[in-house]
This record gives structure tokens, sequence and C-alpha cells, in this order.
């Protein structure tokens, strides 16, 4: 009876413990599916060698661009945006890599100066940006944290492009060349001309000889025309015989539409020039150039000069400065010694005296209006009286003037920069082949 009652015992106790495991899992996995459900997993996106791309980092801009939806022409519906934002994510993380690797680091006035620009795009103080980020902080304490690490990488990622695309670029003389001709070219469109012209007309009924004859009357007068006759007083004639000729004064065409009209092998390029003559649809034109107007053309005066430099420092005050550049010039001007050994001796600007205070050719628009004064009426190889600057004060030696058309000088950096432009697109699509081929990526579909 004992041993019954005993074993009935254990077997309650079996029982008790099973319901008891059984009640501690129901628990444990009802407490895992509510925390479950109150914190969804975030699922990696892609592997990018030892880096994790997460589908948060993925939807946070995939909420960005369908925040701004109305400006994309490409159906948000669709999974092509999402594919588009890993691969970008995965190149950005691929240099980054590349960046860490080489020790590239971001100094905190480099953010400054990026939060400062975009404060400049947003016509407000630097102060006042700051506080805005800053203020979003109050809601989410993450955001002013990711807004500088997005600007640290965005830095990161333009240092160490620029960094290995340039170093892979080369742009020569010729290729420049090619590309600041063509953008002349293209120049001309916008070039104004005032003309004036006579007209031998014909008509589609006129004979043969009748047409010849003009044309040879039209080339006799551009030759005379070419010997030094005066235009005006023919044009006055010929408006008076209004049976054989028509004529036009003064009227302004664009370049292009003069070439669609009279030639495309045009080369107008002085007033006074005739040009002619040219088959038109009504007869012969014989053209005059009175006037070119070309708006993008500026003429500026350039000087190659030398300076010798005395700037105040904590030990020499600006009154003392000036004393020293004065007593150089007297002591130049007496001959004691010449502008180059003050240069070699005396000058403080240590950069250009070890090449005789050579600074090349400088920009009249670069000077007050001061130095302009004084340097328009130098003669070559003549030193100017001393004159200061924000630098110091300085006693120019005047090597050579000229007069140049910045317009040229600007349509050759555009000429560079197209080039630059074009070539970077191209070794940066290589390069990021290439850093992809030695990656490891693994894109995870959800």
């Amino acid at each position: 009876m004992k041993i019954f009652w005993y074993k009935t015992l254990i077997y309650k106790r079996r029982i008790v413990m099973k319901v008891c495991i059984f009640l501690f899992f129901y628990i444990f996995t009802g407490i895992f599916y509510v925390l479950a459900k109150d914190n969804h997993i975030d699922h990696i996106a892609a592997i990018v060698n030892d880096q994790i791309i997460l589908n948060s980092d993925v939807n946070k801009i995939l909420f960005l661009l369908k925040k701004e939806g109305r400006n994309f022409k490409i159906p948000l519906k669709n999974n092509f945006l999402k594919e588009k934002v890993v691969q970008k994510l995965i190149v950005d993380s691929l240099i980054l890599q590349e960046a860490n690797r080489m020790n590239i680091k971001v100094t905190a006035e480099q953010i400054d100066s990026v939060i400062k620009n975009i404060a400049v795009k947003k016509n407000i103080s630097f102060k006042q940006l700051k506080n805005h980020i800053l203020f979003h902080n109050l809601h989410d304490h993450l955001y002013y944290d990711n807004y500088m690490k997005n600007i640290e990488k965005l830095l990161k990622i333009k240092i160490i492009q620029d960094y290995q695309l340039r170093k892979r670029i080369n742009i020569s003389e010729q290729e420049i060349s090619f590309i600041f001709k063509k953008l002349v070219e293209n120049n001309k469109k916008f070039k104004k001309i005032n003309l004036s012209y006579i007209l031998l007309p014909f008509s589609k009924k006129d004979s043969d000889d009748t047409i010849k004859n003009r044309k040879e009357t039209a080339e006799k007068i551009v030759n005379k025309l070419q010997k030094g006759y005066n235009f005006e007083k023919l044009f006055i004639n010929c408006k008076k015989n209004r049976s054989i000729f028509l004529v036009k004064k003064s009227f302004w065409m664009h370049f292009v539409d003069i070439q669609n009209n009279f030639s495309e092998t045009l080369n107008i390029f002085k007033n006074g020039q005739i040009l002619g003559p040219f088959l038109g649809d009504k007869g012969f034109y014989i053209l005059k150039v009175n006037d070119i107007k070309n708006n993008n053309e500026t003429i500026e005066t350039e000087f190659y000069i030398q300076h010798c430099l005395v700037k105040p420092s904590i030990v020499l005050t600006d009154v003392e400065s000036k004393k020293n550049i004065f007593s150089i010039y007297k002591n130049i001007k007496k001959g004691l010694y010449n502008f180059d050994d003050a240069v070699k001796n005396l000058s403080h600007d240590s950069y250009s005296s070890n090449k005789k205070g050579d600074l090349g050719w400088i920009s009249k628009e670069l000077f007050s209006f001061n130095f302009n004064k004084e340097l328009l009426y130098l003669n070559k190889n003549e030193i100017s009286r001393p004159i200061k600057s924000d630098f110091g004060w300085h006693i120019f030696k005047l090597l050579d003037k000229r007069q140049v058309d910045q317009f040229y000088n600007f349509k050759k950096k555009q000429a560079y920069n197209i080039l630059l432009n074009q070539k970077m697109k191209l070794e940066k699509h290589k390069w990021i082949e290439e850093l992809k081929n030695i990656a490891y990526i693994k894109i995870i579909s959800s």
C-alpha cells in the first residue's frame, strides 16, 4: 500500500513539473512574441567586406526620396528605386572603407566650412543653422549626431575621390585647345553685327546672261571697295539708281543669322570690313561691317611685376615698416644697391624673394585704385614709390604690361573643366569597378 502511494506521489509530481515547464515556455514565448511585435528586427540589406548595410539605412533614403517624389519621373511603387539606393550605399561603403584604409581624417573646421556654405545657400547665418539643427535634436537625440556624421562621410568621400581620380587623369594642351576652339566658335552665336548692304537683285525669270552680268558687276564693286573706294559715297549713288540696286543701311543681326542668310564660312573680325558678293534669295549682296558687339568680351590690363615687401609684425610696427620701406626706396634711387639686392636681402616675402620677387602676371582687377594709379603710369623696368596694402608696404618693379581679353581666359578654363568632368566620370566608373572586383559584396533580398 505504501509503495502504491509513493508511486502515485511521484507520478503527480511529474505531472506538476510538466505543467510548470509548459507554463514557463508558454510565458517565455508569449513575452518573446510581444517583444518581437514591439521591436521589429532590422534586417541586413547587404554585406560589403566587413561592413553591413541595414534595411533601415535604405528606408531612410527611400523616405526622403518619396517625400520629394514629385521631382521623380521613376515610379516609386516598384523595387527599381530601392535597388538603386542599395547600389549607391554599397559604392559609398566601398569608398569610405578605402578612405579609412588610407587614414583620411576630416577636421571640425572642414565640417564647419560645409555648414557655413549650407547656411549661405539657405540665406541664414551659421549660428541660426546650428540652432536649427540643435532644435531638431530636442525631438530626436540622434538627429544632430547623424547630421554631423553624414557631413563627415560626404567630406571623406569627396577627399578620397578627388585624390584618387586626379592622379589618374592627364589633360594635354592639345585637348584643351580643341575644346577651346569649339567654345569660341559657339560664342559667335551671341555676337551681334551692325551691317549695311548693297543688293543687285534678279528673279527666276531673268536670263542666265542677266544673272551673270549682275554677278560680274557685284564683283567689280567689291574689288573697287577693297582698294579703298568710299562705301558711303557708293551707297548714296546706288540708292539713287533703284532700277539696278536695292540698299539698306545700319541694321543689327546675330552672327549665326548672317551665316544662315549669306554664308556659313563668313569670317567677320573688324569694323569697316567688306564682305561678298554673296548669292542670296533675292540676288547678289555686298556687305559692310559697321560695328561688332560682343558683351562677353572684357579687356583688362595685366601687369608683370616684382615686389619688395616689408610687413608689420609683433616686433615691427606699421610706422617702423613704413620708415624701412621708404629707406629702401631712397637707397635704390641713390644707387647704394639695386632692386634685386633689396628683394634678396630685405624683402619679408620669403616665397617670392627666392625668385627675385617675381609675382608673374597680375590682373588690374585684383588691385585697389591706388595700386592701379601707380602701376598704370610706370614705364618698363621702373620702380614704384612705396605702396601700402593689407599685407604691408611694397615697392613694385614693372617688367611688362599687356591688354588681355578675359573672355578667352575664361573659355580656356571652361575647356579644361569640361575635359576634367568628362574624364572624372569615366575614371570614377573604372575606379569603382576596381574596388568592387576586389571586395566581398552580398546583397540580401528581403
